[in-house]
């Protein structure tokens, strides 16, 4: 039987995206055998997660700062830099898909991290993305003139583009917003995360 310490992280780490139980069960092992300066540095640093790290109130994105006090709203550098250009915005599945185009360097209009994409099997996942912020941003700033709708060329990211597109339909019609996707420079299947500065590039240029 296994010690309870042992299955309580083995469940927890099971929470993290794409980790099964096999592979939740040796990271805890592995754990088992570091140094306890290496657990207390590792301990030490997630406890400061929620005390350091938290999300822009306007783009979701995760930035160091204090988390929002009552009634005082946090935005990162990204939101805040006033040589980025607001009348574009960029619509991205997750963190890792910002951090790829912006040390590439091909960008430079304003994000909106969406917290995941929709899903055919997992329907209740919806309530769980950003779907309400966004549609109340676009409707709350006249800035924005062109939504870039950049996710994955996957069949969850062509669901999330298709619905962005008919939840948005009101703003295009009544104020002109422009609404573009990706190029094909993307291959089926490909996640923005990986994708390579040339193929990001490409796409991004030739999104229509």
């Amino acid at each position: 039987m296994a010690d309870p310490i042992v299955s309580k992280l083995t469940e927890l780490f099971q929470r993290f995206p794409g980790i099964g139980p096999r592979q939740a069960r040796r990271f805890v092992y592995a754990l088992v055998d570091q140094d306890p300066r290496f657990l207390k540095d590792l301990a030490g640093s997630i406890s400061k997660l929620g005390e350091e790290v938290s999300r822009c109130g306007r783009c979701f994105r995760i930035f160091s700062g204090l988390p929002a006090q009552a009634g005082k709203v946090k935005y990162c550098s990204i939101c805040e830099n006033p040589s980025r250009d607001e009348s574009k915005l960029l619509i991205i599945e997750k963190d890792a898909d910002l951090e790829n185009i912006e040390k590439n360097g091909i960008y430079d209009g304003g994000y909106f991290i969406l917290g995941g994409l929709l899903s055919p099997l997992k329907p209740e996942k919806k309530e769980k993305l950003h779907l309400r912020e966004l549609g109340a941003l676009i409707n709350e700033s006249n800035s924005v003139k062109e939504v870039v709708l950049a996710f994955s060329a996957t069949t969850e990211g062509d669901m999330t583009r298709h619905f962005i597109e008919e939840m948005l339909d009101g703003a295009v019609k009544k104020r002109g917003l422009k609404i573009t996707n990706l190029g094909r420079g993307l291959s089926t299947g490909t996640e923005l995360e990986y994708s390579d500065r040339d193929t990001l590039k490409h796409a991004l240029e030739n999104r229509k």
